[in-house]
């Protein structure tokens, strides 16, 4: 099947799908975003995924009444007609198009935009030896849990890693607290416990990230949300990294040096399999 857009109230086909030259979005990056996946048809923890959208536009001070514009019926609507055997949705609201002016006018109206892709699958030789990271200075602005479409740091930081030969980077602020990488949510097994950086305003708060620690929990796995240092990330039993479109990756080497014995561990190994075999029997009905 071809890949479809949604534009506006229209269906399309992907090269089809055209927005405003001066669509906010386009012009400021003056908007927000999601990406999920269906598996089967069935989209994954859209209830989660809608309440961190509504959480980005509170955000923005965009006014969108998500319910009044079905969205929830137009991603399944997609998701149907695109018939993937397993989809990735992507999803981004902006404030609309008006002449160019960093104040927007009365009366303008947000742009919908939708892409039904099938879900890119991650390469089962990086699954098998590790993902290389190296870390970075956080240099973005202070509210890293609005999902904005303004993600230019973050590509800048991507494509400086990928020349350098590492897979991808994750920030540190000032204190040298671990926040999380360009585009996923940062694990890591410390002595004998999975932790995870704090829900607050300077990490994304990951739709798998909550999944993983549900996965956690029904693995009987230990785990807390707190504060870690690089140092404890250099130190630590397994590293890893998780999103929507990876799921769970483990790190095996960061800053150039090797994590542990520089090969995945097995908790990433149990925590991908019960994220896997959880999915598939509809686990989110249960824990979401």
């Amino acid at each position: 099947m071809p890949e479809l857009a949604y534009v506006n109230g229209t269906f399309c086909e992907l090269h089809e799908a055209k927005v405003s030259v001066e669509d906010r979005g386009f012009q400021f990056a003056d908007g927000v975003y999601e990406v999920l996946v269906a598996y089967d048809g069935k989209p994954f923890r859209l209830a989660e995924h809608l309440e961190r959208l509504s959480i980005s536009l509170e955000s923005i001070d965009l006014s969108f009444d998500l319910k009044q514009h079905r969205i929830e019926e137009t991603i399944i609507e997609g998701i149907a007609r695109s018939r993937f055997d397993t989809s990735m949705v992507y999803l981004q609201i902006t404030r609309g198009a008006a002449p160019r002016s960093l104040a927007c006018p009365e009366g303008v109206s947000p742009t919908v935009v939708m892409t039904f892709k099938p879900k890119p699958v991650v390469d089962p030789d990086l699954r098998s030896r590790g993902l290389s990271v190296v870390t970075v200075p956080e240099l973005r602005w202070s509210r890293c849990h609005v999902k904005s479409i303004a993600l230019l740091p973050n590509s800048i930081i991507k494509n400086d890693a990928v020349r350098r030969g590492y897979d991808d980077a994750i920030f540190v602020d000032g204190a040298n607290t671990v926040r999380e990488a360009t585009a996923a949510n940062v694990f890591a097994v410390i002595d004998g416990m999975l932790t995870t950086p704090p829900s607050n305003t300077s990490i994304l708060l990951g739709v798998t990230r909550g999944y993983i620690l549900d996965c956690a929990s029904m693995l009987g796995l230990q785990f807390q949300e707190r504060d870690v240092t690089l140092e404890e990330l250099a130190r630590a039993d397994e590293v890893m990294l998780s999103s929507t479109t990876i799921d769970v990756l483990s790190v095996t080497r960061l800053d150039d040096q090797p994590v542990a014995d520089g090969r995945p561990g097995p908790v990433a190994g149990q925590l991908y399999e019960k994220m896997n075999t959880a999915a598939a029997g509809g686990v989110e009905q249960a824990t979401g």
